[in-house]
Parts: C-alpha cells; structure tokens; sequence
C-alpha cells in the first residue's frame, strides 16, 4: 500500500510532509510527473530533506511551471497514463502535481492516478485565507470517488477553532499542524508521526 500525498494548490508543503513521512517509515518517494523541471525538482529537495531516502525516477520531466497536461502540450509530449501506472512502486510516497482536481491527459485527473495507485491519500494545506474552502472542496472530490483519506496535515499556524470545524465539515481528522521554520530538515525529524500514518505501511 502506499501514500498519495495529495494539497489544495501548488506550494502548500507536499513535498516537505512526503519528506517528513519518508524519514521516520523507509518509505520510498515517488513523483512519477514534475513540471517546471527547469526552475525546480521536488526529487532534489526530498535529497536534502531526507538524504537517505529511496528517489525513484519520474515518468515525466516537463520544463513549464503548469498543469502536466499544459506543460507536455508545450513540449508536443502526449503523456501515456499506462506508463506511469505499470510503473508504480509499492511502500512508497507518491506526491502529486498541483492540486487533486489537476488534469494529467484528457478525462484523466490526479484524482484518477490517486484512485488507481495502490494508495490512501493525505491532504496537505496551508494556513492561510481561503484555506477552508479549498480543503473542504479537495476532500469532497476525494470523497465522492470512495478514495480513503488518512486525514489532513497543515502547514503554519492555525487557530484550534478552525481544527474543529475542519473536522466538523469534512468529517476527516487533522492530524498534525507542522510549523513554518526555517530549519525544515530538523523540524520533520523531530516531529513524530501520527499512528495512522504509520499504519498505512503495515
């Protein structure tokens, strides 16, 4: 079984919560499509954040900060979904681009390689306006698929009445509020997992 670790947007912290899970279980990491491969690769920054950690190699490297499906029409590139999901691994973090809802290939979503990947998956949002509305709208989608959810990890601060009706709303746990520090290496290895996450590998 693995984890699909899935964000309300681009930039909320996939990478570092796919990095923080990957420290403390062995798992491998698996980004299976990159987009703006020139500006960034998030394989680099889990080499950082957790150096010991199995990278498997993407299917696709796209050079535009876009969708996949935007940025492979850039580069005259037809993604063949059948080649990513022959090509997935077991025991392994898989993060995905851009939000749930981001098109991969025509009627093909990251939903759909969530759904067909082997995986549980783990939201990922960032504390800051409109948190709310993109969280909820993220789990709906999930939810109206069947795909199960390990529960929700935020990234910054946020106040304990927003946990509450996050849960209240969305009927999923938040299960863990991770800092906005600057020394990001030492706070993902200090800072344990939550039991289910753990349970997801076993």
């Amino acid at each position: 079984m693995n984890i699909f670790v899935t964000g309300t947007s681009t930039n909320v912290g996939k990478t570092v919560v796919s990095a923080w899970i990957c420290l403390h279980t062995k798992a491998s990491y698996w980004k299976p499509i990159q987009t703006g491969s020139e500006i960034d690769s998030d394989k680099k920054v889990m080499e950082v954040l957790s150096p010991k950690t199995k990278r498997v190699d993407e299917v696709y490297l796209l050079k535009a900060p876009l969708s996949p499906y935007d940025a492979a029409k850039f580069e005259d590139i037809d993604i063949d979904v059948k080649k990513i999901l022959s090509k997935t691994p077991e025991r392994t973090v898989i993060e995905g681009a851009g939000g749930i809802c981001v098109p991969i290939q025509e009627n093909f979503q990251m939903l759909d390689l969530a759904a067909l990947s082997n995986s549980h998956t783990l939201v990922v949002a960032k504390s800051e306006l409109g948190m709310l509305n993109h969280l909820f709208m993220t789990i709906d989608a999930l939810a109206r698929r069947s795909i199960s959810i390990i529960g929700v990890v935020l990234i910054g601060n946020t106040e304990n009445f927003l946990i509450k009706t996050i849960e209240k709303f969305t009927k999923v746990r938040v299960l863990q509020i991770l800092p906005v520090v600057e020394n990001v290496k030492r706070m993902i290895d200090t800072t344990p997992l939550p039991n289910e996450i753990y349970r997801t590998f076993q």
